[in-house]
This record gives structure tokens, sequence and C-alpha cells, in this order.
């Protein structure tokens, strides 16, 4: 309304006038061209065009859109914990005393990047926006790609406009303007493509990597963080919650259609087809850990290159937990607890305990994407590198990672090995085979995910091996 033209002929002067303060702060930070860019729809551009820093100032920043290159609203909104919820993240930064100022985006949270070398070659990294275990996989996997002596250049994607990719300051349309890209990979020597990850890119992505690929001579690779080549749900559960154990694409069509998917507009019958094409014209796909490369090696009729992003040797012993004989065993699952990760499973377990009285704990380091009974304690987000510290807080028995989808590795498996906690899991994915190599914790058959009072009886099996004799 105040963009338009007749009311804003009244309304445009006087809250410009009424927000002067705050716009000349935000000012500091705001690249009106790029924030312009953001927008598909040619007449709301216009619109937007007359007053880009007030339109930011009183929407823009609710939408999550970003007020320049360099600033990562979801990034910064995951690092910075105790801001206002109510506060935009760019104002956020910019009152902050220069000496407090944290880092913008995902690149700069590199503290370890090395200087550009000039005159080496350097790999073009295609990467999202959400960060969690694919972004710490990728600081670990490009740090190994510098050790070669070669540059690394991110290029980052923008929530909501999913064609524009970001590298450094510079911003490039990837469906209109590849050949600006091209031309600034070829000064900076660009000898390798690497697809981190398609989430939040259109599907013509695919097409675009393989143009640059192309129109430069060179390869690219793809790393596996999760199952996405093969469900656009990302993770084979289905809404009810179940592992699907790679259905059908005639079932991805009902699964989809019940429960939605990750990307919009797709179809579910040619969505595995293209998507394992295009990792067939990959030089190099590449897998966390070899329980997913065994997995995906059954549709991909190519070697998959297994790289773990840490190594399993040299974690302290587990130690036995002694649970006195008047206490509850105390659990605590890690990170983000959604469907996938095992919350319909403690939401269950949780039941079963409360109604019978059980002696039984349970609490979640991390957020849950459903409400969980009242007697889980949910801590809610934290950063990454605050989990040690959690841990010995929180002082659990044990760890339960609950997930039900096969995961590809797992930092929170490795947050508690490095505690000497013992860890429980179900007998799928990544956390698994990881336990198994090692010789320690407790694989539970997978079955029990969905049977809370065997689940239950299990665990108690357990707190009466360690009750204090």
């Amino acid at each position: 309304m105040v963009l338009g033209r007749l009311p804003g002929r009244v309304l445009l002067p006087a809250i410009l006038h009424a927000l002067a303060p705050r716009l000349a702060v935000l000012e500091r930070g705001f690249d009106p061209e790029f924030y312009l860019r953001q927008f598909d729809d040619e007449a709301q551009r216009r619109r937007v065009a007359r007053a880009p820093l007030l339109h930011y100032a009183l929407l823009g920043w609710r939408a999550r859109r970003a007020p320049a290159a360099g600033f990562d609203p979801a990034f910064y909104r995951r690092r910075n914990l105790q801001r206002p919820p109510g506060m935009d993240p760019l104002f956020h930064h910019l009152e902050k005393p220069s000496s407090q100022e944290s880092p913008r985006n995902e690149e700069e949270a590199r503290t370890d990047r090395p200087p550009w070398r000039e005159g080496a070659e350097a790999v073009l990294v295609f990467h999202h926006g959400r960060g969690g275990g694919s972004s710490h996989f990728l600081d670990f996997f490009e740090h190994d790609i510098e050790n070669t002596g070669r540059n690394v250049l991110r290029a980052r994607t923008i929530l909501g406009a999913p064609t524009l990719a970001v590298i450094g300051d510079r911003t490039f349309d990837l469906s209109s303007g590849r050949d600006l890209l091209i031309d600034f990979a070829r000064q900076r020597r660009v000898t390798r493509l690497v697809v981190n990850h398609l989430i939040d890119r259109p599907l013509e992505m695919m097409a675009w990597v393989r143009d640059l690929a192309e129109r430069l001579g060179v390869p690219y690779d793809v790393v596996l963080h999760d199952y996405f080549m093969l469900c656009p749900r990302i993770d084979l559960i289905t809404g009810e919650g179940v592992f699907c154990k790679v259905a059908p694409p005639e079932a991805c069509v009902r699964c989809v259609a019940d429960y939605g998917a990750e990307v919009r507009d797709f179809d579910p019958l040619s969505w595995r087809r293209e998507h394992l094409a295009f990792l067939e014209g990959a030089e190099r796909v590449v897998a966390p850990s070899d329980d997913v490369s065994a997995r995906m090696r059954r549709y991909l009729p190519k070697p998959i290159a297994v790289w773990e992003p840490e190594s399993d040797a040299g974690f302290p012993p587990e130690q036995a937990p002694r649970v006195l004989a008047t206490e509850p065993l105390r659990l605590v699952t890690l990170g983000s607890l959604n469907v996938s990760k095992g919350l319909r499973v403690v939401q269950a377990l949780a039941d079963a305990a409360r109604q019978s009285g059980a002696p039984l704990l349970l609490s979640a380091l991390g957020p849950a994407s459903e409400p969980l009974p009242q007697n889980v304690k949910v801590s809610g987000t934290f950063l990454s590198e605050d989990l040690a510290r959690l841990l010995v807080e929180a002082a659990p028995h044990a760890v339960l990672l609950p997930a039900v989808w096969p995961e590809t590795w797992s930092f929170v498996l490795t947050a508690a090995l490095k505690q000497g906690l013992p860890v429980i899991a179900f007998d799928i994915g990544a956390p698994a085979a990881r336990l198994r190599r090692l010789g320690r914790g407790h694989v539970l058959p997978s079955e029990l995910a969905v049977d809370a009072d065997r689940l239950l009886a299990t665990l108690l099996e357990l707190r009466d091996r360690w009750v204090v004799r």
C-alpha cells in the first residue's frame, strides 16, 4: 500500500521521515541493487524500487530476504541466538560494537581459510544456505582441497532467490548470467566444479552445472549428504514417519501428494531418473560414509568415493554409567529433533514411560519440530561449539540417537564419542555402522522404533545393568 501510486504520495514521505534514524543505520549494510534482484515479478520489482530500503525495513527482513550479497540472514539467525526475535538481523549486526561483530555468512565463519594463492588452480563449490551437517562437512572438504594448494570459491545460495549465486561480494544469476560467471571462473583459473547440494535450487540447476562444466572444459563432482537424488523429501521418510526403503517412483507420487516435498512443480516419476543421470555425468561422486555409498551403488552404476569428514580413531574409552538404584536413567538426544531424526520415537517413548511410571528421564538437547510430552525437557537451539559444554552440564547416563532414516555421518555422534558416553542407536545408517566399527555403544533392532513398549523394556534392561549395587 505504501509503495502504491496513490497512497504512497502521502504515506511514503511520512514513513520515511518517521523511520529516518533506523534507515540511516540499515543503509550502511544495504545494497539496493542486490535487493531488487531477489524479486522475479517485474511489477513488484518496480514498486519496491521506489523505496527498497524502506521495503526491507518494513517487510523484507520479516520475509527473510537478504539485504546485501555478503549478509546471509539465515546464517546470522543461526549464529546469534540471543538476538531478540522481533529484531531485524542486519540492524542487530550493525548496532553491535565493531569488536563484537560476528561473521555475516558461512564463508566468513571459516577462520582457517588460507589467503588467496595467486596463479593457483581453483575449485568452484555450489552450496545451499540451510547450514547443518552438510555445511560442517563442506568446511572439512574445502580445507582438504586447500591443503593440495588449490583455492576454493564457495558459491552461496540466497534463500528466496534460487537462481542467484554469491561468490564473495559478487552476485551471478545462473539462469541468465552464466556468461559473466564463466568469465569470472576463467580469470580465477577454476579447473573443477563441486556440487555440495542441489536443495533450494531450481530443477534447471543440473543443466546449468553441465553447461558451466562444458563451456569451461572442466569436470564436476557431486557430494551426497542424504537421499535427495532419490527422494524429493530428502530422507526417504514418509509423512507417517516410516522409512520407505527406497520405494518405487510410483509410490513417490502418492507420498508427495499426501505429505509434500522439499520442492515444488516437479514430476515424481522422472525425479530419480533425471538426478541419477546427473550423477552419472559427474567425474566423481563423493559420500561421507560406506553406508550411504553402498545404498546409492544399487542405483548408480559407477564408483562412489567415500570421504569421511572426521577420524573415528583416538576417542576416549566408553565409560560405563553408574546409575543409583533410586534414580531414573537419564537419556539425552542431540541436535535438531524432527520426524526422521526420531521425534515420534521420543514422543511415544516418553508417553510409555509416563504411563508405566518407569524410571526413565528423557531430554532433548536441541530444538524439536513438534511439541514433545511435558516429561521431556527441550533445551532449544544451541551453537555447535557449545555442544560439549552442554553435554557435560546435562550429565546424561547415555546418549540416545533415535533416527529412523539412514543418516550419512552424524557429527553429534562424534560429540558423544568424544565425551566417552555410551550411545544408543537403531540399526540403520552410518551411526550404527560407526558404532559397530568401533565396537562400542548399543545398536538396537530398527523395529523397536515403532514399538515403544519393547523399546522402553530394552532401555530399562540397560539401566539394570548399569545400576550400582
